[in-house]
């Protein structure tokens, strides 16, 4: 795979998603003056996170504040994902979206917790775009599910973008994602890139609930990462080729999802 530069970031959504939005430029000039070609913002990030949709403004997937990142996405020539609750009929969706040079992929999620399944509506697809290499978005707790990562590879996915919206501690993220991450990496010969939703502390406390930031590479291997609760913009370079590049037969950077004997699950 071609060298590239990748951000992901970790904030905290302000009470105005003109405000917020405001954030998410901010942090997309700051990558691309780093020479980022993709930033990667957590799940819900313009909009803020609840279980409750009602609770939240709704943004449409045509929305001004959208229109504007994307404008900027555009001008800087850095792609950029970020989150949002999108304002559909009859239920809202869990959306993410992936937007580089005018192209654009809207993640609605599929498999949705235990909580969001009475407030929002599923999706039913997962879309893969160059931006600027291929990648494929799955939100959250969705990570626990790897069929999900084989469906966005099978596509050509080379990174696996995976925003969150946890209220896990920064500490507990890493040690959750110390578990699936690094498999849904090595299973697809795949980098993947993570970043967590920062949320103020709950009433009578006083450290704040989220964050986490991690890149993984194709054998699985941590790259980068920060697990504090400071709003964050992590940079980290991918390089190397990925499994699928390398010669056939060698067992040492083997692709395990192109060796798979899919006619045995059918």
């Amino acid at each position: 795979m071609e060298p590239i530069k990748v951000a992901a970031v970790q904030l905290y959504p302000e009470r105005r998603a003109e405000d917020t939005a405001g954030k998410h430029l901010r942090f997309l000039r700051q990558a691309a003056e780093a020479g980022a070609a993709l930033v990667v913002f957590p799940e819900c990030s313009l909009t803020g996170y609840a279980a409750d949709a009602g609770v939240l403004r709704p943004l449409s997937a045509s929305d001004e504040l959208i229109r504007a990142l994307e404008a900027e996405s555009d001008r800087l020539g850095t792609a950029v994902c970020f989150g949002f609750i999108e304002r559909d009929e009859p239920r809202p969706h869990i959306t993410q979206e992936l937007y580089f040079r005018g192209g654009r992929a809207l993640y609605r999620k599929t498999h949705l917790g235990t909580r969001e399944e009475a407030a929002f509506a599923p999706g039913d697809a997962f879309p893969v775009l160059a931006a600027p290499r291929p990648a494929g978005m799955q939100l959250c707790w969705e990570t626990h599910i790897p069929e999900i990562s084989a469906a966005l590879r099978r596509q050509g996915a080379e990174l696996l973008l995976t925003p969150y919206a946890s209220g896990m501690s920064g500490e507990k993220c890493r040690d959750n994602w110390a578990v699936q991450l690094p498999a849904r990496a090595s299973d697809n010969g795949a980098f993947v890139i993570a970043c967590n939703l920062l949320f103020p502390p709950r009433a009578g406390e006083s450290v704040p609930r989220g964050g986490g930031i991690a890149v993984y590479d194709p054998k699985g291997g941590r790259l980068a990462s920060y697990f504090g609760t400071e709003e964050r913009l992590l940079l980290c370079d991918l390089a190397g080729p990925l499994p699928r590049e390398l010669p056939a037969g060698n067992m040492h950077a083997i692709s395990y999802f192109d060796r798979v004997r899919r006619e045995l699950f059918s």
